[in-house]
């Protein structure tokens, strides 16, 4: 796709849905991703003692939540308060995306809402933008359920939310995101 066809979607859609962790920020820049699934497994055996083979493999703290979920409601409970917990700490050393302050800002005097929508934690995506003075531009956050980690992407669930949030449907919405987990997501609207 050519950046002219890019530049045609961004000009018609009058929302805009960000992910967080790419498009925003490198969330895990200081606090790796393969740190904390390490530290949730480590939990895991603590709780629970042997862990099920697919939870010893995974090294993506988001699959290792939705594996937890599908083996004991009671572990995924644990398993989210804790990873709740790393990606608040995780957003105090996150980097920031080269122009993502001037996106921002290009959408808000376009007229865009915008909104993130993201697998993690709502508390982790509000504090990060408030240290970064980015909240301003921001309409709503739609981040992960800590009740139900099925909801996340690549469940629409997430893109349908925001965009009831801010009073469109997701038709009129487009979201930037960085894994196949956002693609599939807004192909299953």
């Amino acid at each position: 796709m050519t950046a002219e066809a890019l530049a045609a979607i961004l000009r018609r859609s009058p929302v805009i849905l960000l992910d967080f962790d790419g498009p925003v920020c490198s969330v895990f820049a200081g606090y790796p991703a393969p740190q904390i699934t390490e530290e949730l497994r480590a939990l895991a055996v603590d709780l629970v003692g042997e862990l099920p083979r697919a939870l010893g493999e995974v090294t993506s703290p988001h699959e290792f939540l939705t594996i937890a979920a599908e083996e004991s409601p009671e572990l995924a409970g644990q398993v989210e308060a804790a990873l709740q917990v790393a990606e608040i700490k995780a957003v105090e050393s996150a980097t920031p995306t080269p122009g993502v302050d001037e996106f921002l800002a290009a959408c808000r005097e376009a007229g865009r809402a915008l909104a993130i929508v993201s697998n993690n934690t709502g508390a982790s995506v509000r504090a990060y933008l408030d240290r970064e003075g980015l909240a301003g531009f921001v309409q709503h956050i739609e981040a992960r359920d800590p009740s139900d980690p099925a909801l996340m992407k690549p469940s629409p669930h997430l893109i349908k939310r925001a965009a009831e949030a801010l009073s469109t449907v997701p038709d009129q919405c487009v979201l930037i995101g960085d894994q196949t987990t956002d693609v599939r997501a807004a192909q299953a609207i």
